[in-house]
């Protein structure tokens, strides 16, 4: 709550993942929607009608000049337009919550922070599934020890096939965009990878397009990314957004004492489970009270669900995670400790980040290794 008693204000950018996501998340974290800003303002309006946003807009700089309540700007625009408002907010001196793909490159990305850096403003990374159950629970496992140091890691998940001619929005197929799934999920599992693991100095990586139904698609729908860390622990990422066959998840990390994975369910969204094999035996490992998330709940509002991947971000998996993201921010934001010990990511999570994504896009262009730049 601020000085007055009022809860903290915000206002997000993007009326598709933003709407969908943001809103509910940060409504469940204590803060409050002033405002949604999109790129035409009549459609943007309609659809902040349905949730209650008081203010729907075009113009970030004058939302924000207007409504000294707003404390933290979200980001959710396609990733070839998050520069310039994630610039505004600097700008206004205002918190800064970016989503990922952060930026269009590695130089876009330090730009940013830079910017962030010497504002001196509280700036994060939409890596809000660090604060999935599983994930969570697996980076504490592997950080305290209990598989000794980190040999392999193996992350795995393919999507069956037969959604490929249902609409996505154009820039998910673009390349010159940003598109492509090692963007829109890859960053995930690069998070995972780097605040479980370490530091990646080094990928070799095979980028392609398995659907069918798309022909004018230039982006990846497919990635397998080999990877090396700077302590020297190996691993895969793969991922497909449309492979025929079952659906496939899982993760794997072996240690010097002993290995520690995730047993995923059949479908997506089904319960998981984390489970570790030591000199102690082989067990699974309650999960911590306070890495339970609740269950998902879709989005209720079904007219304004119009692609494939709205249909995606509606299910509602990821809300519980950003709420615990947008809690750890208000706390940054408030100078209080954090409510959870595990980090939310920043714009220096997201330089380096990025730093791997090009990589790997240079990786599967060329055919070869490519070392991972410093961010």
């Amino acid at each position: 709550m601020s000085e007055q008693g009022q809860p903290m204000g915000a206002v997000v950018v993007g009326t598709g993942f933003g709407l969908f996501t943001h809103v509910r998340a940060l409504r469940n974290a204590g803060i409050e929607v002033r405002a949604i800003v999109g790129r035409d303002r009549e459609r943007t309006a309609e659809r902040a009608a349905p949730l209650a946003i008081p203010v729907a807009s075009d113009d970030l700089e004058r939302v924000l000049a207007d409504d000294p309540a707003i404390r933290l700007v979200t980001v959710a625009t396609p990733p070839h337009a998050h520069y310039h408002p994630v610039m505004q907010a600097i700008a206004a001196g205002r918190a800064v919550m970016c989503e990922k793909p952060f930026a269009r490159d590695l130089d876009q990305a330090r730009d940013m922070l830079a910017a962030a850096e010497k504002a001196g403003v509280v700036h994060a990374l939409g890596a809000e599934f660090r604060f999935d159950s599983a994930q969570a629970l697996l980076r504490r496992l592997v950080k305290d020890g209990m598989i000794g140091e980190p040999l392999m890691f193996s992350r795995i998940y393919q999507q069956p096939g037969g959604g490929d001619r249902e609409p996505l929005a154009d820039w998910w197929t673009d390349a010159a965009q940003g598109g492509g799934f090692l963007g829109a999920f890859g960053t995930h599992m690069i998070d995972q990878v780097r605040t479980t693991l370490g530091e990646i100095v080094a990928v070799s990586a095979i980028l392609r397009t398995l659907s069918t139904g798309r022909p004018a698609m230039t982006s990846d729908d497919y990635y397998n990314v080999q990877f090396v860390t700077e302590n020297g622990c190996r691993g895969v990422m793969e991922a497909a957004m449309c492979f025929p066959g079952p659906f496939v998840m899982a993760t794997k990390v072996a240690g010097t004492k002993g290995a520690a994975w995730i047993q995923s369910g059949a479908a997506f969204g089904d319960p998981e489970e984390v489970w570790v094999r030591n000199a102690d035996g082989e067990r699974r490992i309650a999960m911590p009270a306070e890495l339970v998330n609740p269950v998902p709940e879709p989005f209720a509002i079904r007219e304004l669900i119009q692609t494939e991947m709205d249909r995606w971000h509606t299910q509602g998996f990821d809300v519980a995670p950003y709420a615990k993201l947008f809690g750890q921010i208000k706390a940054r934001i408030e100078g209080r400790t954090p409510p959870l010990p595990d980090p939310a990511g920043d714009f220096h999570d997201a330089a380096a980040g990025q730093a791997v994504l090009d990589a790997a896009r240079r990786s599967a262009a060329e055919g070869r290794w490519v070392a991972v730049e410093k961010p």
